[in-house]
């Protein structure tokens, strides 16, 4: 038995196998992959990494659990599957977290996908699972949506999404993701195909919870300047790669990582010391080197176009890269970004109101109808010396 003191939920504690995993090798690489990537370059308190929010999740899932458990409705073999599924749910996580992902989403190598091998080929952890007995399938049911319990650790009010909001707003400051999680859980519930169900006495906190995430989504994970920073990023990293080890960027080589071990040193850290490599290798161009420093300066890109909205974009990024490219703004200087975000199903939600479930449309009173179900965001940046001139061109 372990007890590990968490500056958001306190005294969290865990048994014997809990503890071996989390003192695995691959599970240490967590304290070195910062929870909100390059968060930082405008937050400086967020430093906080992968591995406080594993254990912070795994604390709320052991709070949802025990009241299923109370309720008769999970048994004590699935609420440990549940604790178990939850502190390894982010294992699979790549340096700098979703700033790096998307150049191995192109090879159908995603966190979650690179979590299950991991899960599954892991020398260590494979060897702790031998030893207490742990049915690795059901782990992997409970991730691919095949258990009842499955929305405990990935729904649209999941307990993944509870503690990332808490966790993240304690360290970046911004007092909009506070949320009450003693009654979120008290009054919610899973239902099948990933429902919600919430007691009508307790939709102010559902409310909140979404409300929050909006409010999060706007100001720290899509913000502005922390989006340009992981796109430059993703940019160098990727000519970083392809100079010095064009295998990482080759699947099965990442999987070979993990049985042989290697994987464990792949973090943050990793890449900044191949940054520091490449600046003082001489066969690093001059124009890779500059785009290194200006990175390590916080003299990254800049936004000459912005539209955010609650409905379609409307007007096409691509037109506007093609006009700055002809007034002379060279296209590996230029930076488009375009996604579509979702905040709220709500279909998803039932609300258990005098013995009878309702959907939202038969309720007047929530704030849950008046939430957007998605924010539009389009930009363009332009590397710094470029700015003024592109700011011109699109006026």
């Amino acid at each position: 038995m372990k007890k590990v003191f968490d500056e958001i939920h306190g005294y969290i504690t865990l048994n014997d196998l809990e503890t071996k995993i989390i003192d695995s090798p691959i599970f240490q690489r967590l304290r070195r992959i910062k929870q909100t990537s390059l968060a930082y370059l405008v937050y400086p308190g967020a430093m906080h990494t992968r591995f406080s929010h594993s254990l912070g999740t795994f604390y709320l899932s052991q709070k949802v659990g025990e009241k299923l458990q109370q309720s008769g409705i999970m048994t004590s073999e699935e609420l440990n599957l549940i604790r178990l599924s939850s502190l390894l749910h982010d294992i699979g996580q790549f340096p700098f977290s979703h700033a790096i992902e998307p150049l191995y989403l192109q090879s159908n190598l995603s966190n979650k996908v690179l979590r299950d091998e991991i899960i599954r080929n892991d020398a260590e952890l494979k060897e702790i699972f031998e030893e207490h007995s742990v049915d690795v399938g059901k782990i992997l049911q409970i991730y691919n949506g095949d258990n009842s319990f499955s929305s405990i650790i990935d729904s649209d009010v999941d307990v993944d999404r509870m503690d990332y909001l808490i966790r993240d707003s304690r360290h970046t400051g911004v007092q909009l993701g506070n949320l009450d999680l003693e009654r979120l859980i008290d009054t919610i519930s899973y239902g099948e195909d990933g429902n919600i169900i919430v007691l009508e006495k307790g939709l102010y906190s559902l409310e909140n919870f979404y409300i929050s995430r909006l409010h999060m989504y706007q100001a720290v994970y899509y913000h502005k300047t922390i989006l340009g920073y992981e796109i430059y990023l993703r940019h160098i990293f990727k000519q970083v790669v392809e100079s010095c080890c064009p295998e990482l960027f080759n699947t099965n080589y990442i999987k070979k990582s993990v049985n042989e071990g290697s994987l464990v040193y792949w973090d943050d850290e990793w890449v900044f010391s191949k940054l520091y490599e490449a600046l003082s290798d001489y066969n690093t161009s001059d124009n890779l080197k500059l785009q290194i420093k200006n990175f390590l300066n916080r003299n990254g890109p800049k936004v000459v176009f912005e539209e955010v909205t609650f409905d379609k974009l409307t007007t096409s990024l691509e037109e506007l890269v093609s006009k700055l490219e002809r007034y002379g703004i060279p296209r590996d200087a230029i930076f488009p970004f375009e996604e579509k975000i979702k905040i709220i199903d709500k279909s998803k939600i039932k609300v258990l109101s005098k013995g009878k479930y309702k959907s939202l449309k038969d309720l007047s009173s929530t704030l849950l109808k008046s939430i957007p179900e998605y924010i539009n965001i389009g930009r363009i940046y332009v590397d710094y010396k470029f700015v003024n001139r592109a700011r011109d061109i699109l006026s």
